[in-house]
């Protein structure tokens, strides 16, 4: 019998003090006749040859549990599942979309973006994290739905690895779920994977970062040349 099914009693245990009156028999309320002495002695292990869980224990068992029953992860949706168009670009990210969020390889993009004004937004970004964000669709996520369908542009964002406004001279360098952000004085910029702690510098021609990703750049009428850092997972995180 696995954990969960051996845990089903839980689920009648509305508080952890029900769980241990579960223990608890009517002779040791005869004899004890403090019930709150009753649990203490169940807790220490006296009223049952099994594990008796602690409060943190008893929280985790009986979630997972409930998540066996009712599930509430939901799978990660494949935005470009039901993609039409023949953007270049766009296959090389939806060829690369169920790698990254099976964690098998880890791509990072870097895109420019014109704006009407002429000048440009360029960028680095987490593809597998952008997915996950717009999975769980937090706020100012990327639009990766409309992106495939071509309804919005991709475009790099002030939230991304990396971010620069060439018009007010800007830049911004954030941490991801699964890189950190280096600057290194010789090689400059560089991103550490969380898991295997290997690393990838935008200058793939630095010899000694040259084993730990492979360089793509591919060009369409739409976005113009796109870079793809991806990077084989030797650890997951």
């Amino acid at each position: 019998m696995s954990s969960v099914q051996q845990d089903m009693f839980l689920l009648d245990c509305p508080t952890y003090e029900d769980y241990l009156d579960t223990f608890i028999t009517r002779h040791d309320i005869h004899f004890l006749r403090n019930i709150r002495f009753c649990r203490m002695l169940v807790e220490l292990g006296y009223r049952s040859a099994s594990e008796i869980y602690t409060p943190e224990q008893y929280e985790k068992r009986k979630a997972a549990v409930q998540e066996s029953l009712w599930p509430t992860k939901k799978s990660a949706m494949l935005f470009s599942e039901n993609m039409n168009s023949t953007d270049p670009v766009l296959l090389e990210l939806a060829r690369r979309e169920q790698p990254n969020t099976q964690k098998i390889i880890s791509t990072i993009i870097f895109v420019k973006h014109r704006l009407k004004s002429g000048f440009e937004i360029s960028g680095y970004i987490d593809f597998e994290h952008s997915l996950k964000q717009a999975n769980l669709m937090v706020e100012g996520c990327t639009d990766w739905l409309g992106v495939f369908q071509e309804r919005v542009l991709l475009r790099p964002k002030p939230t991304d690895l990396s971010f620069y406004d060439w018009h007010k001279g800007t830049v911004h360098y954030n941490h991801s779920e699964n890189y950190v952000v280096l600057h290194d004085v010789e090689n400059g910029l560089i991103f550490m994977h969380r898991g295997d702690h290997k690393k990838i510098c935008v200058d793939i021609l630095r010899e000694m970062y040259t084993n730990n990703c492979t360089r793509e750049m591919h060009f369409s009428e739409r976005y113009g040349h796109v870079i793809f850092y991806d990077h084989i997972i030797r650890k997951k995180i």
